[in-house]
């Protein structure tokens, strides 16, 4: 029997558009809001997703200011500064990553981050995330990087094919970009991700909505967070199920790679919506610590963060207790 207008418009699919503070789809935890798409998790949840890559959070931002994306996956510090610059008011979601998976990458002469003294380091711009997290990192670790000379240069692959090319000393990577380059000559790790993190803990990449969207589009936000808890919990159970989706949509990722790169992260998938608020003020009181929030007024974590939309889905799938401790309680 064919359907009615009204019966064929409630069965069509929720459009929502979701911005991607980066390109393409990196093989970390972040990668479920590609392959959440890929996989179908977010159709069963009735949801038609359009998928938008930008390169970088400014251009992310611009596009759910001019109303171009409803959600976008930006830096944590970008929605504070939103909020407390009193501009477009919008809220972080959720994150679809525990933490940074950051490196420090460097030519192989050099054998020891004194020894960048004076040396040429790669950033993605001046006062960028990576710019200002790296700077803490290295001073944590005893050099002062304004002994350093800083060159902007863009996107992580530029920076990774600049070192290459030993047109700089050394660059801040994640290990998904550093494993494109690693097996080319003359470049080695000089911190690992695990010492970047220690000294630079942050969360560092929330999914954000304007205050706009929230109130125009609740169901659709409530299907999105549910899709990307789903699908996390799915990758955190299943390593071949996330190589075969990140090697199929990254098709020059190497399947072993992938397979090591799981095992570094698999604790870290976002089971029940990476929304501790704890950790988003530890991370808050960092950015302002760090000169990242320099002269930004401090706000509370109510202020930027709305919880609604993960409390809705855990109430529905439970709270996972594995990992991802959700840090309240969710009745």
């Amino acid at each position: 029997m064919p359907l009615h207008g009204a019966e064929q418009a409630a069965r069509e699919p929720f459009k929502l558009r979701l911005g991607l503070g980066s390109a393409p789809a990196p093989p970390l935890p972040n990668s479920v809001l590609w392959l959440a798409k890929d996989l179908g998790f977010y159709a069963r949840e009735g949801l038609d997703v359009e998928l938008s890559e930008f390169q970088g959070t400014p251009l992310a931002i611009a596009a759910m200011l001019s109303g171009d994306v409803d959600v976008a996956n930006i830096s944590t510090s970008e929605v504070i500064r939103m909020n407390a610059a009193k501009g477009q008011p919008m809220r972080a979601i959720h994150s679809p990553d525990a933490r940074l998976y950051f490196l420090i990458a460097a030519r192989d002469e050099f054998k020891s981050v004194a020894a960048l003294q004076g040396r040429t380091f790669a950033v993605s711009r001046l006062g960028s995330v990576d710019h200002s997290l790296s700077s803490i990192a290295l001073k944590s670790l005893g050099l002062n990087p304004a002994t350093m000379t800083m060159i902007a240069m863009g996107v992580p692959s530029n920076r990774a094919q600049a070192l290459v090319a030993g047109r700089v000393d050394a660059t801040s990577l994640s290990i998904g970009t550093w494993i494109t380059i690693q097996k080319e000559p003359g470049v080695r790790i000089l911190v690992d991700h695990n010492t970047y993190f220690e000294n630079a803990t942050v969360v560092e990449k929330v999914n954000a909505v304007t205050t706009k969207v929230i109130a125009e589009k609740p169901e659709q936000l409530r299907r999105f967070t549910a899709a990307i808890v789903k699908a996390s919990r799915h990758f955190a159970e299943n390593q071949d199920a996330w190589v075969s989706a990140i090697t199929t949509r990254r098709p020059e990722v190497d399947r072993n790679d992938a397979a090591n790169l799981w095992n570094g992260f698999k604790t870290s998938w976002a089971v029940n919506g990476l929304m501790n608020l704890d950790a988003y003020r530890r991370s808050a009181e960092f950015f302002y610590q760090a000169g990242i929030l320099d002269k930004v007024p401090k706000i509370e974590v109510a202020e930027w963060a709305d919880t609604r939309f993960i409390d809705d889905v855990l109430r529905e799938v439970g709270i996972s207790s594995k990992a991802d401790p959700v840090g309240r309680a969710v009745k």
